[in-house]
Formats: structure tokens, C-alpha cells, sequence
């Protein structure tokens, strides 16, 4: 059975600059001024910047409308802010060994909050929530409740459409094609998109020999800002012509705009 783990996920979409108010949301500066505590636990200096203002937005949405869905997707930045830091916090500062450790406090502080979310809800029986134990922390009872919804209302959302696919892409090919397009279907405009979604699509068509559609879906992601994805990664696998990747990459822009502006209607449709 296949037990995936947390992949790195950044959600350009939701970024906001440092400076400037985007429909009417505070900056980064504005919330650590007038909440504090959402930010001094964090790093200093100037490593992790997106991952840490992805959190820190996070919080604050979080403490604006304490819902299921706005402690998920905390955790998730939580997670990618802990992975960046804890990697800058192995990076050895010559001149100023407080930056240092700062940035290893701050590593520490997001395990303990990490852990802290998670021990919270451990037994939240939300699709989200199920989703996350299966995943992070191999709760198999999580993934029977979370299949047992299949189907439901409850998994009309795009992360579980994911979360179904996740679970069926060793089992059954054409059902993860189905929820991966189900999913991108579902975003609304300014909705976070995740781009594991693309991703996902990106080693699905490699997987069915579809080289075309595989390069089409690698621009996607990458677009949406799937960091381990470089832009042209997939010229070394896929061959073609420079006219061909020009009209490839027309389409990928396409798609972007469609699934952005919540106007995507794609179906998967099989090449063999």
C-alpha cells in the first residue's frame, strides 16, 4: 500500500509582497506589528523568506477564522517552512554566529509547533485532517475512515481529490487521471492551487508513455510554482521540435489561466 510523504508544496498564488496591501489584506510587517506572537518564533534573517511569509499569513488567517481547513494548510506551510529552515540552520554563519542559531531555534520552534497541530488532531475525523495522519504519520484507521468517504460531498475539494489520488495511483491508473482533472476542476479564482495537482499529472503521463502531455503538464506545475521542477527538465526527456514546444508551452499558459480564473474544464483522455 502505498504510503506517500508530505512533498514540498508552495502555493504562489497565495504569496503577498513584503510591501503593499493586496485586496485589503495587511503585509507581513503589518501583522508581526500588531501580533507579535506570530512571529517571533521564526527566523530573523533573510533565509526561508517565502516559506516564512507563507506562514505567517497562514497564522493570521488561521487566527482570523479558526477553521479545519485553515489549520491543514497552516500545517502544510508549517511543514515547508520547517524543511527550508532546518536546512538553513546547517549552513554555517562565519561573521555572526547568532544568525546561526537563530535560524536553529527557529527550526526547533517549528517541530514543536508541528507536533503540537498534529497531537491537536489526532482525532479529528475531517477528510483533511484524515488525509494528513495516513500520509504524514501512516494512520491506516485515517485512510479507511477517508476512502469510507469516497464518493461523498465531504471529498469535493481539491486537496481530497489529491488525497483519493495519492492513494490510487499504484491500484488504478485511469480513477487517479479522473481525480487529478476532477480536482484542477474544482478551483475557484484566487483559490490556493496547489501544484503536486500537475505535478502529480506530470509523472502519471511519463508512466503511460504520453511524452507530449507529460511536457505540457511540467510547464504547468512549474508555472504554479512546483519548486523541484526546473522549465525546461522535461527537454531532456521529451524530444521535439522548437515550434512544437513553443505551441506546448502556448497551451500549458492556457491551462494556467483557465485553472487560475477557475474556468478549467479538462478531461483526462487516454493515448492508448
Amino acid at each position: 500500500m502505498l504510503k506517500p510523504m508530505f512533498k514540498r508544496i508552495v502555493f504562489t498564488s497565495a504569496v503577498v509582497a513584503l510591501t503593499g496591501c493586496v485586496e485589503g489584506k495587511p503585509t507581513v510587517r503589518e501583522i508581526c506589528e500588531s501580533s507579535p506572537a506570530l512571529c517571533n518564533d521564526l527566523n530573523d534573517d533573510n533565509w526561508c523568506n517565502s516559506e516564512r511569509r507563507q506562514l505567517i499569513f497562514s497564522r493570521y488567517e488561521r487566527k482570523q477564522n479558526d477553521t479545519n481547513e485553515k489549520q491543514y494548510f497552516l500545517m502544510r506551510d508549517l511543514q515547508e517552512y520547517s524543511q527550508c529552515i532546518e536546512l538553513a540552520s546547517t549552513i554555517e554563519h562565519k561573521k555572526l554566529k547568532r544568525k546561526q542559531s537563530n535560524r536553529i531555534e527557529a527550526f526547533i520552534n517549528s517541530q514543536k509547533n508541528i507536533k503540537q497541530l498534529a497531537d491537536q488532531t489526532a482525532d479529528s475525523e475531517h477528510p483533511l485532517w484524515l488525509y494528513w495522519h495516513w500520509s504524514n504519520r501512516g494512520d491506516q484507521d485515517a485512510l479507511q475512515k477517508l476512502l469510507a468517504l469516497e464518493g461523498t460531498a465531504k471529498l469535493e475539494k481539491p486537496e481530497l481529490k489529491l488525497a483519493l489520488a495519492t492513494y490510487y495511483t499504484k491500484h488504478d491508473s485511469q480513477k487517479t487521471f479522473a481525480l487529478l482533472y476532477s480536482a484542477l476542476r474544482l478551483y475557484g479564482p484566487g483559490d490556493r492551487i496547489n501544484p503536486e495537482i500537475p505535478s502529480t499529472l506530470v509523472s502519471m503521463y511519463l508512466k503511460e508513455g504520453n511524452g507530449a502531455e507529460a511536457y505540457v503538464w511540467s510547464q504547468v506545475a512549474w508555472q504554479l510554482g512546483q519548486d523541484n521542477l526546473e522549465k525546461n527538465s522535461m527537454k531532456n526527456i521529451v524530444n521535439a521540435s522548437k515550434e512544437q514546444y513553443e505551441e506546448w508551452d502556448d497551451r500549458a499558459e492556457s491551462i494556467v489561466d483557465k485553472i487560475k480564473s477557475g474556468n478549467f474544464r479538462g478531461y483526462y483522455s487516454s493515448s492508448s
